[in-house]
């Protein structure tokens, strides 16, 4: 790393009323490491003090559910009741000792779920995905109004557990990002049918966060700048718009992504696709097929690795988010890369989720002068391992 490099990714930048020490971001990464109920230990907490230790300068927590019906995964960490508290709050301090700062990523799994069954709740109906492989009910507006509250009530546990602040998942095929996109909300009510109804939801969820959590408390989101859906999802002038809205409202801060889980998970990591991996979750006599079926899905010719994919998106919602600071994820590598993109103000954050699987303590070693560069080689095979309930980990053995 040169000399500019270090100088600029290493000054501090605040976040809402929050300063973070450095421009680092530890992208939200699902863990696999709460115990069934949600509750968390000290192997959930050990990824987290680790990190910590590795000075990155912001953490966001792997998505946490809401509600007991807005969980996506077996031992997923959650914010669905004040039991949860006592061991969140255990872990934040554990990661406030070390320097660093950490969000909680709230999140309602939607149509996205491994555990409500083969009908989950979404906006709208829809067809089973390979992933999933589910058959969404649409939302009537009694349950929509209950969600909404939900989002609140866990943005206040979040709080009271020592979090720093929230972000709130609106990308990857999760229910807010449902609502967002014209692919999954079909809906001809208030709720949906054009952007400005496809936004509702967002406002009224982040309306009920402000209103638990106050003015003071960092509420922060991530969003999709592309689907990547087989039919057209949210296009850029949606998300310029959804970035003006959350402005003007007082959002404190957007992280960029892309892809959908469950239609376009190798759009959203980009690098290899690892269709044995994922064939091997399925009973033995159907792997075989199981995995060329996954490699006709998920081509590997398709999802070729670029640094900085979702670069191209900064020019256009960097202007319209004014002052409120961006975050950019998307395969970035490079120490380099990672300085310029805040020397020429593309993003004020770059944010990092398969490198720090493999290496937690990257940061720290580039702030101590190693020059050493990120070896992840982005297999995805951290992703099977996340596929087989096993705790979070590099598939190529490295683990925290």
């Amino acid at each position: 790393m040169n000399q500019d490099a270090e100088s600029i990714l290493f000054t501090p930048k605040s976040i809402g009323n929050v300063e973070v020490a450095n421009r680092f971001v530890r992208s939200a990464t699902f863990e696999c490491a709460a115990h069934e109920d949600g509750s968390v230990g000290d192997k959930y907490s050990k990824i987290y003090e680790r990190l910590s230790k590795g000075k990155v300068g912001l953490i966001i927590s792997g998505m946490m559910h809401i509600s007991e019906p807005s969980k996506s995964y077996h031992f997923q960490a959650g914010l669905h009741s004040d039991e949860m508290i006592p061991g969140l709050s255990a872990m934040t301090k554990k990661v406030h000792q070390a320097g660093s700062k950490i969000f909680a990523q709230i999140c309602h799994g939607g149509r996205q779920t491994l555990v409500q069954g083969k009908r989950p709740m979404a906006p709208s109906g829809g067809g089973m995905d390979l992933i999933y492989q589910v058959i969404p009910r649409p939302m009537p507006i009694d349950e929509i109004k209950t969600v909404i509250a939900d989002f609140g009530k866990a943005a206040l546990r979040a709080k009271q557990a020592g979090f720093d602040g929230v972000q709130l998942h609106g990308a990857h095929g999760y229910l807010i990002h449902e609502f967002l996109s014209p692919f999954f909300n079909r809906r001809s009510d208030e709720w949906g049918g054009n952007a400005k109804n496809r936004f509702r939801f967002l406002k009224y969820v982040y309306e009920s966060i402000r209103e638990k959590v106050g003015d003071d408390f960092p509420v922060t989101i991530k969003l999709n700048v592309n689907d990547h859906t087989p039919k057209l999802g949210v296009s850029i002038e949606d998300v310029k718009m959804y970035c003006e809205r959350l402005t003007e409202m007082g959002i404190d801060a957007v992280e960029l992504s892309c892809g959908t889980v469950a239609y376009s998970m190798f759009n959203q990591s980009r690098g290899d696709v690892p269709a044995k991996g994922f064939a091997s979750t399925q009973p033995l006599p159907f792997q075989w097929i199981s995995a060329k079926i996954f490699a006709l899905v998920f081509p590997q010719q398709r999802y070729i690795f670029e640094e900085g994919y979702n670069l191209w998106a900064s020019q256009h919602i960097r202007q319209v988010l004014q002052d409120v600071p961006l975050i950019m994820v998307g395969g970035l590598r490079s120490p380099d890369v990672m300085a310029k993109i805040i020397h020429e103000e593309q993003a004020d954050f770059v944010s990092m989720c398969r490198p720090l699987i493999r290496e937690p303590m990257i940061i720290k070693k580039w702030q101590d002068g190693n020059k050493k560069p990120v070896s992840c080689v982005n297999c995805n095979k951290c992703f099977v391992v996340l596929a087989h309930n096993e705790m979070l980990s590099c598939g190529n053995n490295r683990s925290f």
